[in-house]
Order: structure tokens, then C-alpha cells, then sequence
């Protein structure tokens, strides 16, 4: 849209200029500056057309964008956004591959007041991970598709079963504190999911993954996505600047509008959860969290500069090719997660 905007901008500036000029050629002598240089003229009169016009087309736009903010300020197919409990019970899902060596702490932090649940998603680890992870106070599911997605859409869906107020992701490596759930809490009182952000300066470990070419290359995609569903009173739908944190936290009414929709497999489940939430009509929020060097080998983008560089372009052309129209209401009954028989993996 802004793209065609400037096309027409300069246009009809290209067109008024060209009005301007033939008018000086049929009276040259009413214009001295016609007589010394008729390109400098034209060059002049140009420049003062693209400025008029940017001002009039600026003008136009921001009522426009005044207007259209003010249709968009409901919450299109979805119910009005209930007041959460004093005391809301939580789940958090931990996504885990080959984690032994951590997992059983990763469970114990989480395992924070009000948190009524934790499911860790064993996505076919080779080693003690489930065991450790069960012997440590988890509910234990096996996810038999590869893929940090696939690991996140199990867990997801699993937390449904178990009617909580509030859904957390994060991953089972030792990077995320428990103690920040409590800090993704207080802004979910006024929106539909909450996001961590791993690129604050003092809350970011320097030993950890997020190195410049993490930090630039995740609030590069994050921009994109704010460039991509776009709002003109905040430059965006959400202010994002961390594309891959796997941290953050729903209310399960949210979680229960976008899991249908959610159907990404890979590593770059994050910024799709993300985009889908945004078409959606969801309410986002980014806050900062605490971001620690993982325990043992990684799995994901970090592991090698070629696996970072591939998962980034996959991230950007999934961005990049990502529809934005709005998606039709779900029926109410969607909205309201349904007690199915429970999966859990026998530890």
C-alpha cells in the first residue's frame, strides 16, 4: 500500500509539473527565469509541485489512517477479552530433544505459584529426557513428527485438554527462567499473548546464543512482520523486536482461536505463531525476558553459522509470502476448549 501510495504521489506530481511547464512556454514572457534556463525552470517547478503534493498527499493519508483506526479498534470474530482470575491456573509446555542434562532443573524452575501444570514435549529424544523430566514433575508427551513445531503444536493442543486460564511456551534447554512467568502475567490483564523479547541490553547473557548476528538478524525479521501487518497510529499491529523467542504466554480463549490455524512444523514456528495470531485479530505484546546460555548441544538456528543463515532465510520467505487478510470468524464453540482423553506418554 505504501509503495503504491508513493507511485501516485509522484505521478500526479510528474503530470502537475508538466501542466506547469507548457503553461510557461505559452507565456514565456510573463516568466524571466523561462528566458535564461527553460530545464531549470522545469526542475523548479517540479520540486515545488513534489512538495505541495507531499504535503497534501501526507495530510490525506494521516486522516485516512485516522479513520480506518478508528473501525479497527474491535477485536473482529472474537469475544470481548474476560478479566483473568486473581490466581489464574497456568500450564506451561516445555519443548525438549535430547535434553537430560537439564530438563529435570528446567522442570523444577517452572514450576513456579500458580503454575498448575507442567507438559514437556519429548520430540523423540535419544536419551533420559522423559524419564528425567516425569521423576522432576512434568506431565511427559511424546511427539513423534521432528520439528520444533510439531513439538510446539503437540503442546499446545495437550494444554487445551487440561482447561488452564493461561498457556506458557518456552523450551526445556535452560535459556528461560521460570520466575519471568510471572512477568508475562501482568500484561496479558489487557492482551490476548504475550511475546519475549531475548535483544534488552542487561537481561541477555553475554555467552549466550544472541551474539550481533542473532540480535540484527532477529529485530530484522521482527520489523518486517511489523511492516507487514501494518497500522498507521504505531507503525504496526505490534511493536516487535525479537522474531525467534520461543518464550511466551496466551490466554488459553486465544490459544483455542489460533490453534487451527497453526500449521508450521520447522524452526520457524515461532514467527508464524506470530503472524497468525496477528491475522487473527489478536491483541500482541513483546517483554523483555531473561535469556541464559543453553545447557548442552543445540539443536536449532545457533548450532552452526550455515544452520542460522538457512533458518533465517526460511523465516523471512515464510514472512514474506505470509497472507494477511483477515480470517472468518470462528464458530463460539472453537473458542471453548473441548476436554478430550489425555495422551500422556507413560514415562
Amino acid at each position: 500500500m505504501i509503495v503504491a501510495l508513493l507511485i501516485a504521489l509522484l505521478g500526479v506530481t510528474a503530470v502537475a509539473a508538466a501542466c506547469n511547464v507548457m503553461s510557461a512556454l505559452l507565456g514565456a514572457g510573463v516568466v524571466p527565469e523561462f528566458r535564461g534556463s527553460w530545464a531549470f525552470f522545469a526542475v523548479k517547478t517540479y520540486l515545488a509541485d513534489l512538495l505541495l503534493w507531499t504535503v497534501f498527499g501526507g495530510f490525506a493519508t494521516m486522516a485516512l489512517a485516522i479513520l480506518r483506526d478508528r473501525r479497527s479498534q474491535s477485536r473482529p470474530g472474537l469475544p470481548a477479552r474476560r478479566p483473568l482470575p486473581a490466581e489464574p491456573a497456568v500450564v506451561v509446555v516445555l519443548t525438549a530433544y535430547d535434553e537430560a542434562d537439564c530438563i529435570a532443573d528446567a522442570v523444577r524452575d517452572f514450576r513456579q505459584p500458580g503454575v498448575r501444570h507442567v507438559l514437556v514435549v519429548d520430540n523423540n529424544s535419544r536419551d533420559e529426557t522423559a524419564l528425567l523430566a516425569a521423576r522432576a514433575g512434568a506431565r511427559v508427551v511424546l511427539e513423534t513428527n521432528q520439528g520444533y513445531g510439531h513439538a510446539c503444536m503437540r503442546g499446545l493442543r495437550e494444554a487445551l485438554r487440561l482447561k488452564p486460564d493461561v498457556v506458557v511456551l518456552a523450551e526445556g534447554d535452560g535459556t528461560f527462567a521460570g520466575r519471568d512467568v510471572t512477568k508475562l502475567l501482568v500484561y496479558l490483564d489487557d492482551a490476548d499473548m504475550v511475546i519475549g523479547n531475548r535483544v534488552t541490553p542487561g537481561l541477555v547473557d553475554r555467552n549466550s546464543q544472541m551474539d550481533s548476528f542473532f540480535v540484527w538478524g532477529n529485530q530484522l525479521g521482527a520489523k518486517l512482520i511489523q511492516l507487514k501487518f501494518w497500522e498507521w497510529r504505531f507503525l504496526g499491529k505490534t511493536r516487535l523486536s525479537d522474531l525467534g523467542c520461543t518464550m511466551r504466554a496466551l490466554r488459553v480463549e486465544a490459544l483455542a482461536a489460533i490453534a487451527g490455524d497453526l500449521d508450521v512444523g520447522g524452526d520457524h514456528f515461532s514467527p508464524h505463531m506470530i503472524m497468525v495470531a496477528l491475522r487473527r485479530g489478536l491483541s500482541v505484546v513483546e517483554v523483555p525476558v531473561t535469556f541464559w546460555p543453553r545447557i548442552g548441544d543445540s539443536k536449532g538456528a545457533s548450532q552452526s553459522l550455515r544452520k542460522a543463515i538457512v533458518v533465517g532465510f526460511t523465516m523471512l520467505w515464510h514472512i514474506l509470502t505470509f497472507p494477511t487478510r483477515p480470517l472468518a470468524p470462528l464458530p463460539e464453540a472453537v473458542l471453548e476448549p473441548v476436554h478430550l482423553e489425555s495422551t500422556e506418554r507413560a514415562a
